[in-house]
């Protein structure tokens, strides 16, 4: 098979992590979903112009939530009053792709047990729903807000129904997550990007930024599923007589055989977040598993020509954005 060499200068791996691998313990429990379409009626007969809600994206990044069903402010049942155990998350970030308005949020996390009753456990539901079940369960989005004393609203015949048409100004509160629909038109909760945040966070191959490469998980799954592909290698990285001179011991075949051994469970800690997504953490790696120094390192750097090797020319992957 082709091999291909680290870029230079890189020396650390980002791997984005998919739904199996989000469900761990510690991980930010991040959802992306569109909120709003402008030109789609919703169950109410309302249509809510995209202006209207981009206009008040600040006010909602500022002061808005995640709940279910909207109970945290109209209460369950409605009516009863504001109930804040059903908040479940914070909006992180608004994006718009035309008429429609896409959301990234985040769920809470809890440190701790959280009481019964409160929002951490229901937070907690609601992402054991996304993540320990199969099928997963589909939580649909549902804007919250109201009418500014001065909003414009306008009536309009579409297929011999009234429909309320929402200009603004708006005041944006919240997102409720429901199982029933408010607007049929729009897709359940995603844990990938998607709409206006797929093109900037979901896209690529390898990518390289600075020092960091960018690799797809899928490429480090078909690795890890194709583990022929992980012992073919180039021979002469595992020749004793270049360059291993005091592991003498170690022949060409047994050092193929402890390739063979340790390079899916590495894989499987780079998967799983286990294992620093560097060649130093991929090392250590190596070394806790008992690979003398030298074949380690080697070993590293086979198992990241691999990595790059197996990723289709072209194709889609997955990418990350680096911090500020």
């Amino acid at each position: 098979m082709e091999l291909l060499t680290l870029p230079q200068g890189v020396d650390t791996l980002l791997i984005p992590l998919p739904q199996a691998v989000r469900a761990e313990p510690g991980t930010r429990r991040v959802l992306y979903f569109e909120a709003s379409r402008e030109g789609v009626v919703d169950r109410e007969g309302e249509d809510i112009a995209a202006d209207a809600l981009w206009a008040s994206r600040d006010l909602f990044l500022r002061q808005g939530n995640i709940d279910v069903n909207h109970w945290s402010w109209l209460g369950n049942p409605p009516g009863t009053g504001m109930r804040p155990e059903y908040v479940i998350g914070l909006p992180l970030e608004v994006r718009r792709q035309g008429p429609s308005i896409f959301v990234k949020a985040e769920l809470f996390s809890n440190l701790a047990p959280p009481p019964p009753g409160s929002s951490g456990e229901w937070a907690d539901r609601v992402w054991h729903s996304l993540t320990q079940m199969t099928p997963p369960m589909r939580w649909f989005p549902s804007v919250f807000g109201k009418l500014a004393p001065n909003a414009t609203v306008e009536v309009e015949l579409r297929d011999g129904k009234r429909v309320r048409v929402l200009k603004g100004p708006i005041e944006w509160y919240s997102v409720g997550l429901a199982q029933r629909a408010q607007n049929p038109a729009l897709p359940p909760v995603s844990l990938e990007p998607m709409g206006a945040f797929a093109k900037a966070e979901g896209a690529g191959d390898v990518r390289v930024m600075g020092q960091v490469a960018v690799v797809p998980y899928r490429t480090l799954a078909k690795a890890l599923t194709q583990a022929a592909l992980l012992t073919a290698g180039d021979p002469q990285a595992l020749d004793a007589k270049a360059g291993l001179s005091g592991v003498p011991a170690l022949r060409r075949e047994s050092l193929e055989a402890l390739y063979r051994q340790t390079a899916p469970k590495v894989l499987r800690g780079l998967l799983t977040g286990r294992v620093e997504g560097s060649l130093k953490g991929v090392m250590k790696a190596f070394l806790r598993l008992g690979v003398p120094e030298r074949v380690a390192k080697r070993f590293t750097t086979r198992l990241g020509e691999e990595i790059l090797a197996l990723t289709p020319k072209g194709g889609q992957g997955e990418s990350v954005r680096r911090k500020p």
